[in-house]
């Protein structure tokens, strides 16, 4: 079973009290919020030609408040997922390692563009919180809104805290797109940042450039099909730029990306999540979450420091079975292909292909191909890394 994600209730915690001192009593719950919540998620979904949409103060204090007591906490579990693929979790190894040394040093210089309310800075908080030593961080917020910052430094400053982190946080309000900090960060994050931008690929590949030379940039972007694609393409052109080198989720180092060549076909991923209380219940009143953590993901380096590409391949849809059969597509260094294993054809060796969910990594052995999708009954089909 793929793995599950949960959002730490001291990240709830830290946001409600931080939105406390910096927001109406009378959006911090019920109609209010409720409609905040509502108006935003349709803004970023199925109303996207609002996006941008100019409101009055009370509008913006709103909007301030759903981000924070609800889109902040749901979503700082996103960065877990890349996390774990690159670094590992507890005792288990990197799926799809980063750069030696990664999340290693005594001391972890983060830049996150775009932070809003904090999102990306919380998971990652939670995340070294869990491992055995967790290194010190220097923590800078980028982002055009002092008020979302404001609640973004009060909230990360509480959750290291509890947490008994080591954080030194610096706000700056400024645009994504002006000139970032220099100085060489070891992990960049930006979450549902470049959906919002003309031109992603240009800051992108901005953010790497001030990446340490064993650095890593980790952008999480909303799963719908036209900002997924969109992020497949700054995918596509930073490796044509030879800007950037592709470490997760994609064990295809390669430009195109295969989810491109059809204009119905996009990559993401979608996990189990468990929500704390308040943003739970606020799930359930507005039906924005189903228990699932979707997102679509890239995680780059520099192409100097990328290691070798892992001869595994990317779970990329729903595995279906049939009258006899069961069919998924995985993605490799071949691209997209198909893989089909037969009821007659099942063994103890390839068994693992029915346990796979969308968004696993496996070793099949002899791979499929296009012209030969079918496993027989001697492959063998094991969870990346392999045991041992």
């Amino acid at each position: 079973m793929t793995a599950g994600f949960e959002v730490a209730a001291v990240v709830e915690d830290a946001l409600w009290a931080a939105a406390r001192e910096r927001l109406p009593a009378e959006l911090l719950g019920g109609p209010a919020l409720t409609a905040a919540v509502i108006d935003r998620s349709r803004r970023y979904t199925s109303e996207r030609e609002r996006l941008a949409a100019a409101g009055g103060e009370r509008a913006t204090a709103a909007d301030l408040a759903a981000r924070a007591l609800f889109f902040t906490v749901a979503d700082a579990a996103k960065l877990h997922l890349p996390l774990r693929e690159l670094a590992g979790a507890g005792d288990a190894a990197p799926v799809l390692p980063a750069p030696a040394g990664f999340l290693t040093g005594d001391v972890l210089r983060v830049l996150d563009v775009g932070a809003g309310c904090g999102a990306m800075t919380l998971g990652l908080c939670t995340f070294l919180a869990a491992r055995p030593a967790a290194p010190r961080l220097a923590v800078t917020l980028l982002d055009r809104d002092r008020e979302a910052l404001a609640l973004a430094e009060r909230a990360v400053t509480a959750v290291a805290r509890a947490l008994g982190l080591a954080v030194a946080v610096e706000v700056r309000a400024v645009d994504v797109t002006a000139p970032l900090p220099r100085g060489g960060f070891d992990l960049v994050v930006a979450g549902s940042v470049l959906n919002e931008l003309t031109a992603p690929a240009p800051v992108a590949a901005a953010m790497i450039e001030v990446l340490a030379p064993a650095g890593v940039l980790i952008v999480v972007e909303p799963a719908l099909r036209v900002t997924t694609r969109a992020l497949h393409t700054a995918r596509d052109a930073l490796i044509a730029g030879g800007h950037a080198a592709v470490l997760a989720p994609c064990t295809r180092r390669a430009a195109p990306c295969p989810a491109l060549a059809a204009a119905t076909d996009w990559c993401h991923d979608h996990r189990p999540l468990r929500l704390p209380p308040r943003a739970r219940q606020l799930a359930q009143i507005t039906g924005l979450r189903d228990g699932d953590m979707k997102l679509a993901y890239l995680a780059l380096c520099r192409p100097a420091a990328a290691p070798a590409a892992p001869a595994a391949l990317r779970v990329v849809d729903d595995p279906h079975a049939t009258k006899g059969k069961l069919e998924l597509t995985l993605c490799g260094a071949a691209g997209w292909i198909p893989a089909r294993l037969l009821k007659r054809h099942r063994s103890a060796t390839n068994r693992g292909l029915e346990r796979a969910h969308r968004g696993d990594v496996l070793v099949v052995e002899p791979a499929p191909t296009a012209e030969a999708p079918e496993l027989s009954a001697e492959a063998r089909v094991s969870h990346h890394p392999l045991p041992g």
